[in-house]
């Protein structure tokens, strides 16, 4: 087995192990070569894309474990800095299930490499570094790939935060009589996807009382059937007027208008702990589809100031 670091000609093999291995990840769908490349142009290059990577990485590297000419492990790093700490960053570390030995070669090779910068902890699938057509929005590493939250358990790293997704294929919702007196505002924005994204406010005597935003699956995937998919991003009401429905109302409101214009999938997230949340999703017709975690691993206290 050879560890090597990633080149440009390496691009088909290993957009195809990616395919592979999130084939069974929920709403991570199939991707071209083109779209793998754009992600990691900041190693070939030394200059990101911007606007895929969210807030950029310094020294990006990616190393892939490769046996008969096989990709058999994958991972891609990088450096950024948080209140003025260095830290190593894992955009992405996947390797084939049975093939632990090749998970274990490019995580220790990549976090070798980190340490070289004196790294004080490194972060492993943050949402601010995720891949933009991994999953949903927030998305961190799915249950999906157990076998890379073993690994990364098994040499220190720890759960540090997370979401769950939910989901409702072919939603139907039925309108539902207005609880407390509101105005309604819809917002419609076109995005990236096929349809556009959405926004609801209420208003009560002209003071925004709550809102809900959703978006198009086509935000984070080209692919044909990502479309059909709204997320929603963002549900709230002011602290006086929750416990009275309107949370459900504005949600049913946004459901049924973006049903009118062609979604068919209806899927929500929320923290991992928000368990007021997950009741409430779960009773209005969403299942649980996927709960993913950032992890973290600490290498070095940081200094303190003197």
């Amino acid at each position: 087995m050879e560890i090597l670091q990633y080149t440009a000609d390496m691009q088909t093999s290993l957009t195809q192990f990616y395919n592979r291995l999130t084939a069974d990840v929920p709403h991570c769908y199939p991707i071209m070569e083109e779209e793998f490349a754009i992600v990691l142009c900041g190693v070939t290059t030394g200059k990101a894309d911007k606007n895929d990577v969210g807030l950029g990485l310094d020294s990006e590297a990616a190393f892939v474990a490769i046996q008969n000419g096989i990709v058999q492990a994958f991972i891609h790093v990088g450096l950024t800095q948080i209140r003025e700490e260095d830290v190593g960053i894992i955009r992405f570390l996947g390797y084939e299930r049975g093939a632990r030995h090749a998970g274990q070669a490019v995580l220790e090779k990549a976090e070798a490499y980190l340490k070289t910068f004196n790294v004080t902890r490194i972060a492993a699938f943050e949402t601010n570094w995720r891949y933009r057509f991994y999953h949903l929005e927030y998305a961190s590493l799915s249950d999906a790939l157990d076998q890379v939250q073993g690994l990364l358990g098994f040499n220190g790293y720890h759960r540090s935060n997370g979401w769950v997704f939910l989901d409702w294929e072919n939603y139907t919702v039925t309108p539902i009589s207005v609880p407390i007196p509101v105005t309604l505002s819809v917002d419609w924005h076109q995005g990236r996807g096929e349809h556009p994204d959405c926004g609801i406010k209420a208003y009560r005597d002209d003071e925004l009382i709550g809102e809900c935003f959703s978006v198009s699956g086509g935000e984070t995937s080209s692919h044909p059937d990502a479309q059909d998919w709204l997320h929603t991003v963002w549900l709230e009401v002011e602290g006086p007027f929750q416990g009275q429905g309107l949370g459900r109302y504005v949600l049913h409101y946004a459901l049924q208008e973006m049903k009118k214009i062609g979604y068919r999938h209806a899927a929500i997230s929320t923290r991992w702990d928000d368990y007021r949340a997950l009741l409430f999703y779960s009773n209005c017709g969403y299942r649980v589809a996927d709960w993913t975690y950032e992890y973290e691993k600490v290498i070095s206290k940081v200094p303190t100031p003197n």
